[in-house]
């Protein structure tokens, strides 16, 4: 477990685990929170329900592998999308990938000075967006995913390292100019389901698109609703992207999908789905009426060549 019992008094002190792979040490819990023991298991349990099985379907198979995991070759495309043809055209891939092991050192340590030192040395990188979100970002993300799934960091860890990863994206997605795009420039809108506590994913295709030189609007502020509805109805776009958080949401999509192409103006905007849900119960989402159900980050690059298609 994260921490343990070592006293009967009620003053007990909590002890956190050393980091993954010798990567650093967390401070004490108390020294954070200021919570109690009785807290501190509350609080672990509620994360667990809530956070389990988002992270949960980071692995579609049901399987999560016992003791500490590394970003090693014969994992899966998430961990390693370099495997994948299209993934090894994005230029500058190899640069890419050399972060991803001072990356993940920086987001567990407890030091917070070598994340955001690595801001600015992934800025003067200068590798594009889409390379970035692809080969680091989301392998990344899978990794912490992994962590709290064999438990090799505790909770405490992983919410402060996926706090940090999304402080990253969104520094990476606004820095430097705006680039000028044309008119002809394709759009798209992103929104998200009310179940959809992580929005992440939202923000990396955010970032995808805006690379490939779309017009991006919404995002992780925007959710499924009159707001979006209303921004559909107010100009054409080429495509629409939701991310469904839960399971139970599947209905709520399908009714979103129909309403969006009842309005003249947005009939023929395709529509791609994706986020937690969809990615854990794919087959419970071919029949919402979706042009696209997307089952992972590599999806939103051939999602925007073909996009028009």
């Amino acid at each position: 477990m994260a921490y343990k019992e070592i006293s009967d008094s009620t003053s007990a002190t909590t002890e956190v685990q050393s980091s993954p792979a010798d990567i650093g040490q967390t401070p004490k819990i108390e020294r954070i929170a200021g919570l109690s023991r009785q807290d501190l298991t509350v609080l672990e349990r509620t994360v667990r329900g809530r956070v389990s099985t988002l992270v949960g379907a980071l692995h579609p198979d049901g399987s999560i592998a016992a003791g500490p995991r590394s970003l090693a070759p014969d994992l899966d495309h998430r961990l390693h999308p370099e495997l994948d043809e299209r993934a090894r055209q994005l230029p500058a891939m190899e640069k890419a990938i050399a972060y991803r092991l001072q990356f993940l050192k920086s987001l567990i340590d407890p030091d917070p000075r070598h994340h955001r030192d690595l801001i600015d040395e992934l800025l003067r990188a200068d590798i594009p967006l889409q390379t970035l979100a692809i080969h680091l970002l989301c392998p990344i993300a899978t990794e912490l995913g992994n962590y709290w799934c064999s438990d090799d960091a505790d909770f405490m860890q992983v919410a402060v390292a996926s706090t940090r990863l999304s402080n990253v994206v969104n520094h990476l997605t606004h820095a430097g100019p705006q680039p000028l795009l044309p008119p002809s420039a394709k759009r798209i809108l992103l929104a998200h389901s009310q179940g959809t506590r992580h929005t992440l994913g939202v923000t990396l295709v955010r970032m995808c698109f805006r690379d490939l030189g779309w017009v991006v609007d919404g995002g992780a502020d925007l959710e499924i609703g009159d707001p979006m509805y209303m921004r559909l109805s107010s100009k054409p776009y080429h495509l629409l992207g939701l991310s469904i958080g839960q399971l139970e949401e599947a209905q709520d999509c399908t009714e979103a999908i129909n309403r969006s192409r009842q309005d003249s103006v947005t009939r023929s905007t395709r529509i791609a789905i994706g986020g937690a849900a969809v990615l854990a119960h794919p087959q419970e989402f071919h029949h919402t009426g979706a042009d696209i159900v997307a089952s992972s980050a590599l999806d939103v690059i051939r999602l925007a060549e073909h996009a028009t298609g």
